[in-house]
């Protein structure tokens, strides 16, 4: 489910020309990291939960697996 992500992150960046605004740093386990411009951050946290969403679907597909998001100012644990 993760690797699916990863995948549909790196296709949305790039086929949507954002990479100069966010980029994907960092997995860990069922984790994404990803730092966005503070300007892009809100509107990237709503993109990226879809897109963790989506890739849930082929794994549940109830579709109750839902993506816990947030934005932090520094990485955190």
């Amino acid at each position: 489910m993760t690797k699916k992500a990863m995948v549909l992150v790196r296709r949305y960046i790039r086929d949507n020309g954002v990479g100069h605004k966010v980029k994907m740093v960092m997995t860990v386990h069922d984790q994404i990291d990803t730092v966005a411009k503070r300007e892009y951050a809100e509107e990237w946290k709503e993109i990226f939960t879809g897109l963790m969403e989506e890739a849930a679907l082929e794994i549940v597909t109830n579709g109750l697996l839902k993506a816990d998001t947030n934005i932090s100012e520094r990485w955190e644990k």
